[in-house]
């Protein structure tokens, strides 16, 4: 059996056919290329190119750079300133040794600041005998400061009847008294001394360690050390004992030795030399 459905009607109405005035078959458009900004030309000529900016990223090493030649060319100019030359030299701690003496050994007046030598200086100022030790300091922007330690007296080198002032390096300072209770040491060389020699040096060394130990291991005083070129010191005491130390190595043990020695006799009742 056939069964007819039934279909909705077509719609009866005709098309449209729409007619192009020109064929766009095979038609190439034209591309234009715009400037970057608008309203702006672009210039004439074969090509034209936008105009390059510089990043924000350039700003800051410009402006370090432009920093660091400004840097440089206050220092050409402040090298070159009469502002930066030594004008003014003060001197202190100086008692023995003159102050103008200094300042004409140091030579500094009307150096540069920046170039002065003052290494060269310092040595200069340490020749002078009575000076122990200097030290120069820059006063910004045109003053020297130099102070000098000046050597102090320590103890008395007698040599050939004459005594000689010693600080305790054992330089000779002069023919003044180096003051009361002073070490004194009594040397058999032959000949004189003049400022700033120096003596021996061992023989001040063990001198200097025998005037602080003995009178503590041995309850007794210095009267003299003597001194003896190639042998050694000698020393005597206040209550009579003699002792040949020879250098100045192993003092404390020496005087250990000793020390023992004194206590065993005074306990036996014998009498040691």
């Amino acid at each position: 059996m056939i069964v007819k459905r039934r279909r909705p009607p077509k719609d009866s109405l005709p098309r449209k056919i729409v007619r192009r005035g020109r064929s766009s078959v095979g038609r190439q458009r034209a591309v234009v290329q715009r400037p970057v900004r608008r309203g702006v030309e672009p210039p004439s000529g074969p090509r034209w190119r936008p105009p390059v900016r510089v990043g924000r990223g350039w700003l800051k090493p410009l402006g370090a750079l432009a920093a660091v030649f400004a840097v440089l060319a206050g220092l050409v100019l402040a090298w070159q300133s009469p502002l930066f030359e030594v004008s003014h030299l003060e001197v202190r701690g100086n008692e023995r040794v003159a102050t103008d003496a200094i300042v004409e050994r140091a030579d500094l007046l009307g150096e540069n600041m920046f170039t002065a030598d003052l290494a060269t200086s310092q040595k200069a100022i340490y020749q002078f005998p009575l000076v122990h030790s200097v030290r120069i300091d820059r006063h910004w922007p045109n003053k020297l400061t130099i102070t000098v330690e000046e050597r102090q007296a320590w103890g008395t080198w007698e040599q050939g009847g004459v005594r000689y002032t010693i600080d305790r390096d054992g330089v000779v300072l002069g023919t003044l008294p180096a003051g009361e209770g002073a070490p004194v040491i009594l040397s058999s060389e032959p000949g004189s001394r003049r400022q700033g020699d120096r003596v021996d040096y061992q023989a001040v060394e063990a001198a200097a360690e025998i005037y602080e130990r003995l009178p503590r291991q041995l309850g007794t005083t210095v009267t003299e050390i003597s001194f003896a070129s190639g042998t050694g010191v000698r020393v005597k005491t206040a209550d009579g004992q003699s002792a040949f130390f020879g250098d100045s190595s192993s003092i404390a043990y020496k005087l250990s030795v000793w020390a023992a020695m004194a206590q065993q006799a005074r306990a036996k009742g014998i009498n040691y030399s």
